[in-house]
């Protein structure tokens, strides 16, 4: 594919997912269902590793970085290329909103898991850990709102990779964090208001 045309097929193929979702979702809204379809066709688009190449996309100066690639306006969604060098690590965490994350090269570890307290004492929470999956080429993983999970990158490679937000990293909601050995969470502030202002 000539280099000059790389960035238009991108837009393209990722303006096709957009629509795709969109119909996916327009008459059962965001379910198990929906979201493994969403996922099916994520990781079909990660796939043609050709639209992304390494030299399109700049290197994470610190852990990791996202590029956006489709974002919309308002309240809809965010679709990015994600670089997350090894090693890199991520508390369990609820991002208050659903995605669906598809791998181009490299393997992600997601661990996912439960919250089990009633939610009344702040700054207190008890989660349980449920299993695991490993986002790698060919595979993806799908989370619903307030599903919360860990991630890390495993192996020497970065794990580069597709993700798809419910909406766009600026008009996230609040993100809870929660550490499990101590029993404790914390949140982070909403960007919502500000972005929508």
């Amino acid at each position: 594919m000539p280099a000059t045309s790389v960035a238009e097929h991108r837009a393209q193929a990722c303006a096709k997912l957009i629509r795709q979702v969109h119909a996916i979702t327009a008459h059962e809204g965001i379910n198990p269902s929906t979201l493994h379809a969403i996922k099916l066709k994520l990781a079909a688009l990660a796939k043609r590793a050709e639209l992304f190449p390494g030299a399109d996309f700049a290197a994470p100066v610190a852990q990791g970085r996202n590029h956006p690639l489709l974002v919309e306006d308002n309240d809809g969604l965010g679709l990015y290329l994600t670089i997350n060098l090894p090693g890199k690590e991520a508390a369990p965490h609820d991002h208050g909103i659903w995605c669906v994350n598809a791998g181009i090269s490299g393997s992600e570890r997601h661990v996912f898991y439960r919250r089990t307290d009633d939610a009344g004492t702040p700054g207190r929470a008890t989660v349980v850990r449920l299993g695991e999956v490993i986002v790698a080429p060919g595979t993806g993983m799908a989370m619903a709102d307030h599903d919360i999970h860990s991630t890390e990158v495993i192996g020497t490679e970065p794990a580069i990779g597709l993700a798809l937000y419910g909406y766009a990293l600026v008009r996230f909601p609040s993100v809870a964090w929660y550490h499990p050995e101590l029993g404790s969470t914390r949140a982070t502030a909403s960007r919502r208001l500000a972005a929508l202002a």
